[in-house]
């Protein structure tokens, strides 16, 4: 009796569980229906109908869910039944949220097929195309009614159906909060896109266009997905819909394309760069192959698009973080934006796919997380972008600044060429009125030469004549006086040697008038004399004192007694300069034989061991070369120092200067030379010349 009533109780629980009904008693409720669900799984070349299951149920044993963890397996088809309670007034419509696989849904009603529809990838198969796109099937179910609904999925990739029971007010709030949100997000991406090319196109920066068609593809690959375009007339949104792993390959060579270029990676990681180039070349390949299988309507074309889509969605993320992180550690901060992105939209797509087989509940978070995953990254992408923009901006601001430095560079480069034009113009003017000046000097030294030579000629032959008659005539008086007088008596004797004594006196004096009238021309020839003005480098030191040792021999063949010291201090560093060496060696030999004139004179008034001393010295000032002549000699009186430099003015006794010395001198330097010839004595403490010269 024991292990009858056993067997009973077992049979009475098991059909509780195979019976076990979902309640629809809260209209604003969803219901889940998978795991309350009862599956049967069917073995490979094992066929079981709907009709089988309904008219021998105890042949075919349903388990529950509960009872037993569901796992998938594509090697077995499964059916699935459910029973449905509707105690309520309102009608209740069953929505798919996600349909990968092939799924058949039948209403039945006491073991007689009421409804049926079936729900794929491109919706349900109602004729009316809001449903169809909302993937929407209207129930059977009326108040107090009871319904079975049964489900076959012949090849089954996700463990859950994603199945949910909806009253209409439900289902209403539910399609009007997923059209509220589509609308914001793909209103937000029509802003991102239209500013993204306003950018490219206004900046010139291929990245933000490439990002703004990016964006284009990969948004339109959600509208195809989530059935939003079945609504519209023709085959082209199913042949759209059908090729979405086609389509994901397209948008991942504008996302290669993308980072290539935004990432600048040829120039930072030019590893990556090749790597990405060969990922675009393989993509394009299989994109193009999957294709034209689709064309050509080969069966395994349809399956290889899911195939497609996720063998070149995760490579390009994975590529997409690398590169990112790659080029960031080297100091690119947009690749860290776009890393920040790529592991975004991973980990939302990871959310999303786990909740799909189970592992996480399938929730609004969940379910939408290829979209929350997109806006994100799109997030951090226009972070990256601006951050782009602004580094590019900074470097246009900084390029401004630096054209403005230039500019500021060379309007000053401008202004001291400008300063030194003006005064290399006013160099090269004052260097052509010293020229000018010289020229007329030299023209008048040459008018001069030529009046001088034509006095001379005129003056100088009867000069010599006057001379030489003097002399004959004197040779004359003594002849006469050793000769024919010296036969007269001697009282007529006395009186002619008296008489010949005054003419012999009178010669002399006309030949002495006459020299120095012969010395006067002369020192005027010498004063108009023109050199060839022919200028080189000349060390200064070398030739003062050259002309020192020359000018000092010259005194001592005059006079023999003469002595005098001579000191000298030369600079060595003195730099040698641009002069006419035999004019300055005229004006030196001028200085050296005053100041031995002024000593041997000084010397002879003196009598308590006067040592005669001449200093010659020079030294550099100024951007001039000073060569200094100092006697101890009677100096110069204060009255006749301004008269020193006019021509024809001496202090020498008549005969012994013709006054044109200095004079001489102080044109050559002057005039010549663009230079200074200064003086500075006391009567009693000797003089000194100082001859100035540029360099």
């Amino acid at each position: 009796m024991k292990p009858l009533l056993s067997t009973y109780f077992l049979f009475l629980f098991v059909n509780t569980i195979q019976a076990q009904s979902v309640v629809l008693n809260n209209p604003n409720q969803t219901y889940l229906i998978f795991e309350n669900c009862a599956a049967l799984p069917i073995e490979p070349g094992q066929k079981i109908t709907l009709d089988s299951l309904l008219h021998h149920p105890d042949t075919y044993r349903f388990s529950t869910l509960k009872q037993r963890p569901f796992q998938s397996d594509n090697k077995h088809s499964y059916w699935f039944k459910v029973d449905l309670i509707n105690p309520t007034l309102d009608n209740y419509f069953l929505r798919c949220y996600y349909a990968s696989d092939l799924v058949q849904v039948y209403e039945i009603a006491n073991n007689q097929l009421i409804d049926s529809c079936q729900i794929d990838f491109h919706g349900t198969s109602n004729q009316d195309l809001f449903q169809r796109s909302r993937s929407i099937l209207p129930l059977q179910l009326r108040q107090g009614q009871t319904r079975t609904l049964y489900f076959f999925v012949p090849n089954m990739s996700i463990p859950d159906l994603h199945i949910g029971i909806m009253s209409a007010q439900r289902l209403t709030k539910e399609i009007h909060f997923q059209d509220l949100l589509n609308g914001l997000f793909y209103g937000f991406i029509f802003i991102i896109v239209i500013y993204s090319l306003l950018l490219g196109i206004r900046l010139g920066d291929r990245d933000n266009i490439l990002y703004a068609l990016s964006t284009v593809v990969t948004t339109s690959i959600g509208i195809s997905s989530n059935g939003t375009l079945l609504e519209l007339p023709g085959n082209w949104v199913i042949a759209l819909k059908d090729n979405h792993g086609v389509h994901t390959g397209i948008s991942v060579l504008f996302q290669i394309g993308f980072i290539l270029s935004f990432l600048q990676l040829r120039q930072r990681a030019p590893w990556l760069y090749r790597g990405g180039v060969a990922l675009a070349v393989v993509v394009a390949i299989a994109t193009a192959g999957v294709f034209s299988m689709y064309l050509l309507r080969q069966q395994q074309g349809h399956h290889l698009q899911d195939y497609l889509g996720i063998t070149t969605a995760f490579p390009l993320t994975f590529f997409g973080t690398l590169a990112g992180i790659t080029v960031a550690i080297k100091g690119y901060r947009p690749g860290l934006f776009y890393a920040l992105g790529s592991i975004s939209v991973l980990i939302c797509t990871g959310l999303f796919v786990l909740s799909l087989y189970g592992v996480f509940p399938f929730m609004f978070w969940n379910q939408n997380g290829a979209s929350i995953g997109l806006i994100l990254e799109i997030i951090f992408f226009l972070l990256g972008l601006t951050y782009k923009i602004n580094q590019l901006k900074k470097k246009q601001d900084e390029a401004i600044l630096e054209q403005l430095r230039l500019t500021q560079e060379n309007q000053t480069l401008i202004e001291t060429q400008n300063r030194v034009l003006e005064e290399k113009v006013e160099q090269r003017t004052a260097e052509l009125k010293a020229s000018q000046a010289q020229l007329i000097q030299k023209e008048k030294l040459a008018s001069l030469g030529e009046l001088t030579a034509g006095i001379a000629h005129e003056i100088q032959n009867p000069l010599n004549f006057v001379n030489n008659f003097s002399a004959v005539s004197t040779e004359l008086v003594d002849e006469l006086q050793e000769g024919p007088l010296q036969l007269l008596p001697e009282s007529e004797k006395a009186y002619s040697d008296a008489i010949l004594g005054d003419l012999r006196h009178n010669m002399q004096k006309i030949n002495h008038h006459g020299n120095r009238a012969s010395s006067i021309v002369k020192g005027m020839l010498e004063h108009s004399r023109v050199s060839n003005g022919e200028r080189q480098l000349t060390d200064l030191n070398k030739l003062a004192n050259d002309y020192l040792r020359l000018a000092y021999q010259n005194q001592r063949a005059k006079d023999n007694l003469f002595t005098c010291q001579l000191v000298t201090s030369f600079d060595p560093t003195i730099p040698a300069i641009q002069l006419d060496s035999q004019d300055i060696g005229r004006v030196l030999l001028n200085l050296y034989n005053n100041a031995f004139y002024a000593i041997r004179q000084w010397e002879k008034q003196q009598t308590n061991g006067y040592q005669p001393m001449l200093e010659v010295s020079s030294y550099a000032q100024n951007g001039y070369v000073a060569l200094r002549v100092k006697d101890n000699g009677p100096g110069i009186q204060e009255p006749i120092k301004d008269k020193l430099f006019q021509p024809f003015f001496t202090t020498k006794p008549p005969g012994e200067g013709t006054g044109l010395g200095l004079s001489l001198s102080y044109d050559i330097v002057t005039k010549g030379h663009a230079g200074d010839l200064l003086v500075d004595s006391q009567e009693g403490r000797g003089a000194t010349f100082t001859v100035q010269l540029p360099i």
